[in-house]
């Protein structure tokens, strides 16, 4: 079982942020978060691919990373997941490579077809259906690979079109870095994985990860492709205390939404004590989860982080 921790971009007043601790982000906090988390033995960092999620600043995904790159040595170093709408993505297979070259081949690329419209279209993008974005991921991803294989590729698409591009240098990692496809869609992302991807991310309660498992499978079983091959990952937010009593009184007066009480339909957050959270984890473990991407709610501290790695990993390893 592989650990990575997310290393957040943004923080402040949004929606999609649940980090009570910080208000804004910060290149210090980052980069000194990633070197802990490192330290304290994760085998991953993580960071999202967003240009606006809040008020505050935010902070881009392959310049955080190429940065935290310099001050690491052997996390592997994981946009995720990345927004397939934003980037050419034969511009997007140059900007991986390089990072794989400047990171001696640490790189593992997540990418999924973007989610958040009101940021893309601020940023000026346009923003066609689920169904069209699904179809340009797909044949983003095929460009990839023979952008980093080939010498030379010329391809012509639905959506992009290439003239004896060349991608040099290729990536350090042979024959190319690890691709994860995240989200859970069953016709169109869940197809896209079982002919593509290298790995698959999503988050959700054992029931639902189990149903798209199934799901995944029956794709891999139409495409003739092992289901054995593609890594499984899951995704979770996550507070730990050894104290009970502390930890409940985080979740009153910080982190209400990760009661049980009003823990959302489909949400499976990793809080509790460490032992909880081992218990947690192993159903995971059980149904062949082979890496968890974690998110600790209390960054820009460490104490979750500290707990996780002392006492709830070790038992996964």
């Amino acid at each position: 079982m592989q650990f990575a921790v997310n290393v957040p971009t943004s923080a402040g007043d949004s929606v999609h942020s649940q980090l009570a601790f910080c208000d804004g982000i910060s290149w210090d906090a980052q980069v000194e978060f990633a070197v802990t988390m490192e330290g304290l033995g994760f085998d991953g960092v993580a960071v999202p691919d967003h240009v606006m999620t809040g008020t505050g600043p935010t902070t881009e995904c392959f310049v955080t990373l190429a940065a935290i790159a310099r001050e690491t040595e052997d996390v592997y170093l994981y946009p995720k997941t990345v927004n397939n709408h934003f980037r050419n993505p034969a511009l997007l297979a140059k900007q991986a490579a390089t990072l794989d070259a400047v990171s001696d081949g640490r790189l593992k690329l997540g990418m999924g077809a973007g989610w958040k419209e009101s940021e893309a279209r601020a940023y000026g993008y346009d923003w066609p259906d689920a169904p069209t974005r699904l179809r340009m991921l797909e044949e983003s991803i095929r460009m990839l690979k023979r952008l980093w294989t080939e010498e030379t590729v010329s391809f012509d698409g639905d959506y992009y079109t290439l003239d004896e591009a060349m991608c040099q240098p290729h990536p350090v990692q042979d024959p190319h870095p690890t691709i994860m496809v995240g989200g859970g869609g069953e016709s169109f992302t869940l197809r896209i994985t079982a002919q593509y991807a290298d790995s698959w991310n999503f988050w959700g309660p054992p029931e639902v990860m189990q149903h798209k498992l199934d799901v995944l499978e029956r794709h891999c079983e139409g495409y003739g492709r092992p289901f054995e091959e593609i890594e499984r990952s899951w995704f979770a937010r996550c507070l730990i205390r050894e104290d009970e009593a502390e930890l409940d009184a985080l979740l009153d007066e910080h982190f209400p939404r990760f009661k049980p009480e009003n823990v959302a339909e489909g949400e499976y957050p990793l809080v509790g004590t460490p032992e909880q959270v081992r218990e947690r984890l192993a159903t995971f473990v059980e149904m062949g989860f082979d890496e968890v991407v974690v998110e600790f709610v209390d960054f820009p501290e460490a104490t979750s982080a500290e707990l996780f790695a002392g006492r709830v990993a070790p038992a996964f390893r």
